[in-house]
């Protein structure tokens, strides 16, 4: 009698090529991922389109990386001047050897221009954490040490800088600034940081703002200045004359202030109920202008300021630049306008995104592009884990991750591990740091909310010229090795109760160098944001630098999304330019 439905042989016959192809699926996804892949990259995403190409589409891969064996292998005098190579091997050591995109600097930056009217022009590109603010900082101190005796006017009349570099945040200027006066700890150059919150102080005079005069007179005489209450407030019975500032390291907003007058923007200014005061330094002697964080800098949010202080530098030194206006674009008969700058104008980014390689190639065509081998990749001993939520509680699913990761480290014997939440929102934030409060785990959150009348302690301490409120989680900077100094019980303990956990949003994902003891970075909810895969690859970049390990950690919500993220990751791992 014959049995309804299919025939057991067919089933048996059925159910084996069904296990064939189980089986040869397995092995192609094994294959996959030994080279680095991901199976799942062929597949389309939420909009349609393979994730491959979402993120391929987000970044130029136009230039190609030098042959390594084309570049030097050393630090060495030359081209270094031997007051820096021995700043170098102070900060790093005899044995350092540079990174690819310093190798790129060395062989490049240090080379004057045949023409004494022309300038440097370079794009300094390379993953996070590869040391790019070395690759500048060197060619930019040998230039202006090899222009101390041409100098036209004496160093005491100098009423302005001859370097700018510019950072997208006060954090990043100020260890900017740190690490800059480390390296010129052996050269008769002099660094300072204008970096503070550009907020109006209320109510009297104010400690944190110093007079125009106080400041001209620091850039003439070189006293010298705190950086605790403000970098720019001139110490009582300074020491007569000095030298001169020569670097000056901020925000794009507060060099304005300092060259316009503060006041400048009327709208900011009637907004604020302030006065717009006289400038407090010229931009005249401006020999080098570097803009770290590019992508950054001449994205929607700061473009419209770097433009300008660019056109003022350009103006100050003696051949105006009309600045660009964004609103406008140019007509297709209408040729892109080149931008010459009178000075050496150097560029630094973690990423190329195809905005800055578009503005590039309109206004500055005949800059040079280095690039190193693993641009627009995730760091190499970066490990990713992916934690979708799995109930309503989503805090209570971080703070179990993050005791999982202690608990690890207390079994391995090991300190308890530094940790930074980046969140996409300011609430987002501090309802995740008071969460972990009410749960006895001592955290700081940082999201630069500190315009209110009584913001909160960490954001005072922010706003008054100081990284104090990141001690701990920034790398320290150390002109030359110290000997180890021995640590009571009592100060180990205390050590180990400061807290080890910061939140923040994409105002510390931006160039800061975070200490080897950050080993995790929680990145929550990526399909809300960050909005692309630049932001995704900055935020985990904080760990695993300089060759170092480290682990990030994305939670959110959706299958589908997480698969999608995952994706694009993968394609970063495996990144292949064309």
């Amino acid at each position: 009698m014959l049995r309804r439905g299919v025939p057991l042989r067919t089933r048996e016959r059925l159910g084996a090529q069904s296990g064939k192809r189980k089986a040869k699926k397995k092995y192609e996804d094994v294959r996959v991922r030994a080279r680095g892949g991901d199976r799942r990259d062929r597949s389309t995403t939420s909009t349609g389109k393979p994730a491959s190409d979402i993120a391929a589409a987000e970044f130029d891969f136009s230039t190609a990386p030098e042959a390594p064996h084309t570049l030097p292998s050393t630090f060495s005098s030359p081209p270094l001047s031997s007051d820096l190579l021995q700043s170098v091997h102070d900060l790093l050591g005899h044995n350092a050897r540079p990174t690819p995109i310093q190798s790129l600097s060395l062989k490049h930056l240090f080379h004057s221009p045949p023409d004494a009217h022309l300038h440097r022009r370079f794009l300094l590109a390379s993953e996070t954490g590869s040391g790019k603010s070395l690759a500048y900082l060197l060619p930019m101190m040998h230039g202006l040490k090899a222009t101390d005796q041409k100098l036209l006017r004496p160093l005491a009349r100098r009423t302005g800088p001859r370097a700018l570099v510019l950072a997208p945040t006060h954090e990043l200027s100020r260890q900017l600034a740190s690490f800059g006066k480390a390296l010129v700890h052996h050269a008769r150059l002099r660094v300072q940081s204008a970096s503070r919150a550009n907020v109006v102080n209320s109510g009297g005079a104010s400690r944190s703002w110093p007079s125009a005069a106080k400041m001209a007179n620091t850039f003439q005489h070189g006293h010298d200045m705190t950086t605790t209450r403000g970098e720019f407030e001139v110490h009582p019975g300074g020491s007569g004359i000095g030298h001169a500032v020569d670097v000056l390291v901020g925000t794009p907003s507060r060099m304005l202030e300092m060259a316009r007058g503060v006041g400048w923007n009327k709208d900011l200014a009637e907004s604020n109920g302030a006065k717009r005061k006289k400038p407090e330094v010229s931009l005249s002697d401006v020999e080098w202008v570097i803009v770290d964080e590019a992508d950054v800098l001449f994205d929607s949010d700061f473009i419209d300021h770097t433009l300008l202080l660019l056109s003022d530098v350009a103006a100050a030194r003696g051949k105006p630049i009309p600045v660009i206006s964004r609103t406008v674009e140019p007509s297709s008969t209408q040729a892109p306008t080149p931008l010459d700058y009178p000075f050496n104008f150097v560029l630094t980014s973690a990423t190329i995104p195809v905005a800055l390689a578009a503005h590039l190639d309109k206004h500055h065509p005949t800059m040079t592009r280095l690039v190193s081998p693993r641009l627009h990749r995730l760091p190499a001993h970066l490990a990713l884990e992916f934690a979708p939520y799995t109930s309503g509680n989503r805090n209570a699913e971080v703070l179990a991750k993050l005791k999982a990761v202690w608990r690890d480290d207390a079994l391995a014997g090991q300190p308890r591990a530094r940790v930074i939440i980046f969140t996409n929102t300011r609430a987002r934030a501090g309802e995740m740091g008071a969460y972990l409060s009410e749960h006895d785990v001592s955290n700081i959150v940082v999201t630069g909310h500190g315009k209110g009348k009584n913001p909160g302690v960490i954001e005072q301490q922010r706003t008054h010229g100081s990284n104090k409120h990141l001690a701990g989680f920034l790398k320290p900077v150390k002109s030359r090795p110290q000997p180890p100094t021995p640590t009571s019980s009592g100060g180990k303990r205390a050590k180990e109760e400061e807290p080890r956990v910061l939140l923040s949003t994409s105002l510390l994902a931006r160039g800061l160098d975070f200490d080897p003891s950050v080993s995790h970075v929680f990145v929550l909810d990526p399909h809300i944001l960050p909005r692309n895969t630049a932001d995704f690859i900055h935020r985990a970049g904080r760990t695993a630098r300089a060759g170092g390990s480290g682990k990030v950690v994305v939670f959110g919500k959706g299958a589908g999304k997480v698969r999608e993220m995952r994706w694009r990751l993968a394609t970063l791992r495996g990144a292949r330019r064309r």
